[in-house]
């Protein structure tokens, strides 16, 4: 049985340290934007699972230019790579339109700029990985894996392998026809509102 209150902080190290798709530990997410729909995700569908969990820990979200968007988890992100537990490695992908919206946000964020910024004249990287590093890895496996039990642990490893082998697209398609609320302010929701529902679970 889990024996304290963790914090939705937690979460996100413990999804990136489970098995997915390649059924080895540590597998890479691609992308703030797949990162930010399945902790929607989790929040949404799963956490009921997880008593175990402090609600008032979990990152908020908000209707944004494309579809659910949290600033603490963002902001999650970034102290977890600056303390040297979660590593960004830059792919040959480049980024989707609402991965570049997400990026911009977040550069927003630190260096103030306005909306009407031109991200390709600031040099756009290409899409990114997030995987713990060796300290971040050691963490989890001491402070966090036995505080969930298997059945928690199974209920992420499944939804992680669902998560990182759906494409974005269908990802948000799910996200937006399934929580319209969370689409309302999407400049793209026509786009994704017109296909067809896919399970997530």
């Amino acid at each position: 049985m889990a024996k304290r209150k963790l914090k939705g902080k937690d979460i996100l190290l413990l999804l990136l340290y489970l098995p997915g798709i390649n059924k080895k530990k540590n597998e890479p997410i691609m992308g703030k934007t797949r990162i930010t729909k399945m902790i929607f995700l989790f929040e949404k569908e799963l956490y009921k699972n997880f008593d175990n969990i402090s609600s008032d820990s979990l990152p908020d979200f908000f209707a944004y230019n494309y579809g659910p968007f949290s600033k603490d988890l963002l902001d999650d992100l970034r102290f977890f790579k600056m303390i040297g537990f979660i590593t960004e490695k830059y792919t040959n992908q480049s980024l989707n339109q609402a991965e570049a919206e997400e990026y911009k946000y977040d550069i927003d964020d630190d260096m103030g700029f306005s909306d009407e910024v031109n991200l390709y004249d600031i040099g756009v990287p290409n899409q990114s990985e997030y995987f713990l590093t060796n300290k971040g890895v050691k963490y989890v496996e001491e402070k966090i894996l036995n505080e969930f039990t298997s059945e928690q642990k199974n209920i992420l490893v499944k939804f992680k392998k669902k998560i990182n082998s759906l494409s974005l697209d269908s990802i948000l398609s799910y996200v937006y026809n399934k929580y319209p609320d969370s689409a309302e302010n999407s400049i793209i929701k026509d786009k994704y509102m017109k296909q067809k529902e896919e399970s997530i679970k």
